[in-house]
């Protein structure tokens, strides 16, 4: 019968304490009741280390949920994928039966006709990804380290001591090593954002999220040192990257507009009434660099407002290298598209006509009056491309140029 209840009390006990180590799993959980649930599990188990375990629990638990959040997201990426690889083929096996059908549809129009692939979609989970790691980290490990704290100032006593096993060195060394895990997730992702996508939110939206947990990590007690430098050092990382790949984007943008000239001619008021009888080409052009450069200066701001130490400040100062290169590039290459048009142009036989004894240099404002659509007699599409080149050298790249100076200036 004694043998019975002691089992039983055994049992009770073991359940208890069960629920107890249970209960310090909470990575929110009160200081006064993580102390109160460390000194019951003393006083079961007097040669227990309680205050171990639960560095322990709390570091793994971190961790799996970092994992967890990649299995998601890799599950999430290949049923998308599968999906577009799908819609691909029955795009692809519908054209072919229009064509087989003779159907109205022009064949060669429907073969020209874009292909989603799907990129976006696939940089929004990539960005939802970075997301949901960026709020693991936030939310859980402040209150990890504010227990290590506590625990290293003495608040928890076993035998009227201290735990001085437990360092911060040990607890930091944990919090170190999961930010060594969310970097690398972060950065490979980071990777894999596709630079046609760059103007899209995606690449920004992620660097405010790594920017909101830096400021949590800020915080009085939120975090380590090391693990404060580690999360802002990807910060500048993923910044720098964001703003070549703009740079980068910049450039394939304006090559790809100087091969698609639609030889529109734009309006006065679309010119800002200049005298130069312009396409639609460096509008066009003026377009992509306002996109891109817009949000490298945006980037270059957030960078000198967040740099303090020297590291930081070189990188800024490498980075605005970088932009002032690809800007003028930008600049230099467009020209050369446009001295390149005019040149195959040139080739044609026939002459320009005089006009007092020379050439017209820039293409009378009203030429294009009344003329619907883009032109196609080649002795005026050369007036055009000389009128493109004006505005660019006259009105165009002087605006660019006062207008994103500030963004090359040493800070």
């Amino acid at each position: 019968m004694l043998k019975r209840v002691l089992e039983e009390v055994e049992n009770v006990m073991h359940d208890f304490k069960r629920m107890l180590y249970e209960s310090m799993e909470d990575p929110h959980i009160d200081l006064t009741n993580l102390e109160n649930i460390v000194r019951l599990l003393l006083e079961l188990e007097p040669e227990s280390d309680p205050v171990r375990r639960y560095f322990g629990i709390q570091n793994r638990r971190i961790q799996i949920l970092l994992d967890d959040c990649t299995f998601d997201h890799e599950s999430r990426m290949e049923n998308l994928q599968n999906k577009l690889h799908e819609k691909a083929l029955s795009d692809e096996n519908w054209k072919k039966i229009q064509q087989d059908l003779h159907e109205s549809v022009d064949g060669s129009l429907v073969n020209s006709q874009p292909i989603d692939s799907g990129a976006e979609e696939l940089d929004a989970l990539r960005a939802r990804y970075i997301r949901r790691l960026t709020a693991v980290i936030m939310h859980l490990i402040p209150p990890f380290w504010k227990v290590a704290l506590s625990v290293s100032s003495g608040k928890f006593a076993k035998n009227k001591g201290r735990y001085f096993g437990h360092s911060l060195e040990v607890v930091s060394g944990m919090i170190h090593e999961i930010i060594s895990a969310y970097d690398s997730k972060v950065q490979n992702t980071f990777l894999e954002l596709e630079e046609t996508n760059v103007i899209c939110p995606y690449m920004s939206d992620a660097i405010m999220d790594i920017s909101k947990a830096c400021q949590a990590f800020d915080a009085k007690e939120a975090a380590p040192t090391i693990a404060v430098e580690s999360l802002r050092a990807l910060l500048f990382e993923s910044t720098k990257l964001y703003i070549m790949k703009l740079c980068s984007w910049m450039r394939a943008s304006m090559e790809e507009e100087s091969r698609n000239e639609t030889w529109v001619p734009v309006t006065v008021l679309e010119r800002n009434k200049s005298p130069y009888a312009i396409s639609s080409l460096p509008l066009a052009f003026r377009s992509v660099m306002v996109a891109a450069m817009d949000r490298i200066d945006m980037m270059i701001k957030f960078i000198r407002s967040e740099a303090a130490s020297e590291d930081s400040l070189m990188m800024l100062q490498e980075i605005q290298e970088s932009v002032t290169l690809s800007f003028f590039n930008c600049l230099l290459g467009f020209a050369g598209q446009m001295e390149r048009i005019g040149g195959e142009l040139g080739q044609i036989k026939q002459h320009l006509p005089f006009e007092n004894g020379y050439y017209p240099d820039v293409v009378d404002e009203f030429s294009f009056h009344h003329r619907p659509g883009s032109i196609s007699d080649q002795h005026q599409q050369l007036l055009m491309v000389l009128s493109n080149i004006g505005f660019c050298k006259d009105d165009l790249f002087g605006e660019m140029y006062n207008k994103y100076k500030h963004v090359f200036l040493k800070s």
